[in-house]
């Protein structure tokens, strides 16, 4: 029983495989459309992928800058400490002291002894806040607490920036996921539609095949292996396309 279940498999993908030799020419239109069919959405996902970096700093939240006041105290610091830590509204805190933040001055002027200019340090501590939301209402209002800390001075973020990087993020999220359905859907439907006129190219075969007392089963069979066919040759068609276009 099982040898005869699989001899009928076997039988059923070699004539769907010897449709191709039949009509060569419009077995391979049929691959090329599908092919590019399924190469449109892939290049989109693919192209994504290897920008994938640049995406990511699209989603980066913006830091809000607590400058401390030029009187703050070690003690006051730590208190800021504390309730930045408390908030949970905050993701990440990074204190700068002004000695920390004096150094990165002078190392990003080319190593220049700032500090030997100067009778003591202009530089206050700062605090350097990453929220948990990447949405510019709920940073503004974040930033605006921040600023009536105890001893902090300014909350300083750039807003227009920041508003201009959340649209285009949003933006570009909303830009592919439209063409990721657009295209995915235009492949079912070239797959349908193609299926559905070899299906009618056959008909008369199917009606002398069913006037003989073949099950519904028989007939099935041979065009499912012939779309699997087509489904694995487009794919590796579609996959030689994506290398040449992405080289």
């Amino acid at each position: 029983m099982s040898s005869n279940y699989f001899s009928l498999h076997a039988e059923s993908a070699k004539r769907a495989a010897g449709y191709f030799f039949k009509q060569p020419i419009a077995s391979l239109l049929i691959l090329a459309m599908l092919s590019i069919a399924m190469t449109l959405p892939l290049t989109l996902y693919l192209g994504v992928q290897s920008s994938k970096d640049v995406l990511d700093k699209l989603n980066d939240v913006p830091n809000i800058t607590l400058y401390m006041d030029a009187a703050a105290s070690p003690v006051n610091n730590e208190t800021v400490q504390k309730l930045l830590a408390e908030d949970k509204r905050v993701q990440a805190v990074k204190f700068v002291g002004k000695e920390q933040g004096l150094a990165e001055m002078q190392q990003a002027m080319g190593g220049q002894d700032i500090g030997a200019m100067l009778d003591e340090n202009p530089l206050p501590d700062a605090f350097i806040v990453t929220p948990k939301e990447n949405n510019p209402q709920a940073i503004a209002a974040l930033q605006e607490d921040l600023s009536h800390y105890p001893m902090v001075e300014s909350a300083q973020m750039d807003k227009e920036w920041m508003q201009t990087l959340y649209q285009f993020n949003q933006l570009v999220n909303k830009v592919f996921w439209f063409l990721a359905v657009t295209l995915g859907l235009a492949f079912v439907l070239v797959a349908n539609n193609t299926i559905r006129l070899q299906i009618l190219t056959h008909k008369e075969e199917i009606e002398i095949t069913k006037l003989l007392g073949a099950p519904s089963s028989f007939v099935r069979r041979p065009f499912l292996y012939q779309a699997a066919w087509e489904s694995l040759l487009a794919s590796g068609m579609s996959l030689g396309l994506c290398t040449l276009v992405m080289q």
